[in-house]
């Protein structure tokens, strides 16, 4: 239980099980029953609105070890309570989202699928920020397979998911769609270390030398509504990548006619201005 001020504010916290020793031991009701609460309660853990799970259990894992039961005060910017996080209800949700994230791995890279980058995708919509989101695919993927064969095909892409991986940093994601095609969701300033790490590397399957191809699209906020305009504004540049011989990088901008080649045939020494054919126009 939480014991707030008159306007809102935790000032102490009472754990159920310390109260109920204190209430029923030796003397227990003689000595708290006609006392204030807050005489058998503890400084409030609080975090704000915006806290993250994680951060929550950062809240609870600091000091003594005989709090690390207690509920978190959930406040807003006013210090003002507005909520109370169960520990148990907690760690119930976070196991279930690992067990939820663990089952969407792709088993070959041990990368999220498709559903963890979309829906950050709309989360990043929502929050109207700035993204880019990039499609990679190695070139004539099926040739590489038939010539060097599976088991070679299958080393190709878990060493493209690893460089990845460690390329992605900060609120860089990266996910394995399927076969040979990744997604990247990045800031726009973050592009370049990614797409050095797959397009400037020497790929090979069965001792033949193979290339990647990265399409990429930037949406600024209110140029789409949610991931899939953003990917249908993806789809054209993805397929002028795939025209370019050799490593590729096309980008463009959501809304905005024409893209820029970044790597390959025609690529320009300095960014011209950018943005993508729009969907379903040549």
């Amino acid at each position: 239980m939480l014991l707030v001020d008159t306007h809102g504010v935790p000032v102490r916290s009472v754990h159920r099980s310390r109260f109920l020793l204190s209430m029923s031991g030796r003397y227990g009701h003689a000595l708290y029953a006609d006392r204030p609460a807050a005489k058998l309660g503890d400084p409030p853990r609080t975090v704000g609105v915006d806290a993250t799970a994680w951060e929550v259990l950062d809240v609870v894992a600091v000091g003594d070890r005989d709090r690390t039961s207690d509920d978190v005060a959930v406040v807003d910017r006013y210090g003002r309570c507005v909520g109370v996080v169960r520990l148990a209800d907690l760690v119930r949700a976070l196991a279930e989202s690992r067990v939820e994230e663990a089952a969407s791995l792709n088993p070959l890279t041990r990368l999220p699928g498709s559903d963890a980058i979309t829906g950050e995708v709309d989360r990043r919509i929502a929050d109207g920020r700035t993204f880019a989101l990039s499609w990679l695919d190695v070139d004539h993927f099926k040739q590489v397979n038939d010539g060097a064969g599976f088991a070679a095909g299958d080393e190709l892409i878990r060493s493209v998911g690893r460089a990845l991986r460690h390329a992605a940093s900060g609120s860089t994601h990266v996910g394995h769609i399927g076969g040979d095609d990744f997604l990247v969701l990045a800031d726009p300033d973050g592009l370049d270390p990614v797409a050095a790490s797959v397009l400037d590397a020497p790929w090979s399957a069965g001792g033949n030398p193979v290339s990647l191809s990265l399409a990429t699209v930037v949406c600024t906020p209110g140029s789409v509504m949610d991931h899939r305009q953003a990917a249908a504004w993806l789809a054209p540049l993805k397929k002028a990548a795939k025209s370019i011989g050799g490593a590729s990088w096309v980008l463009g901008r959501a809304g905005v006619n024409g893209h820029e080649v970044r790597r390959g045939a025609g690529a320009s020494a300095t960014p011209a201005g950018y943005g993508v054919a729009e969907p379903g126009r040549n």
